[in-house]
């Protein structure tokens, strides 16, 4: 089953940096990454994870893939999103929000009652809408806060807050 989830997530990596110019592919390096946490609902879920800011394959199209797990309601999900995040740089300096979309890839385990002799094991697919605000902090780090509704067999929706660590090469003006 992690075989066919790492094929699919490689042919949908591809495909996005192929649908690129060639002059945007090369802005796409690695400006910071950091850990992710939240709830999700439809099934209900403590969810945690880690994200990579990838940089800007547009002047506002950011491009932050991101790897979750997710445990509760008798499921557990192990989910790779490919978004990318449309950012209102000039509305306000203290914040940033963003508006996006992208592709979730999930291997989906849920528990089956005792006298079903079994789990079930199946990978599922969603596209999200993903709304959100990033704070600037000190030290080189920003805040997050996310909304997530998720059109498929992954989550209902996701709420998650986390932190971008940027990279010596990723600092912002």
């Amino acid at each position: 089953m992690f075989r066919k989830l790492s094929l699919a997530f490689i042919a949908v990596s591809l495909t996005a940096f192929i649908s690129t110019s060639p002059t945007q592919a090369k802005g796409l390096d690695l400006v910071g990454w950091g850990p992710r946490v939240g709830l999700a609902s439809g099934p209900d879920q403590i969810i945690g994870g880690v994200h990579w800011d990838l940089g800007r394959v547009h002047s506002q199209l950011r491009f932050v893939p991101n790897v979750m797990l997710g445990f509760g309601d008798d499921h557990t999900i192990l989910e790779a999103t490919l978004p990318v995040h449309w950012m209102f740089d000039d509305v306000n300096a203290s914040f940033t929000p963003y508006v996006g979309g992208g592709l979730g890839i999930g291997w989906v385990h849920k528990d089956l009652p005792p006298q079903s002799n079994g789990n079930e094991d199946d990978l599922e697919f969603a596209l999200k809408g993903i709304g959100g605000m990033e704070w600037r902090l000190k030290n080189n780090k920003d805040f997050f806060a996310e909304l997530s509704l998720d059109f498929g067999d992954l989550h209902d929706f996701q709420v998650i807050a986390g932190w971008t660590f940027r990279t010596k090469a990723g600092r912002r003006p």
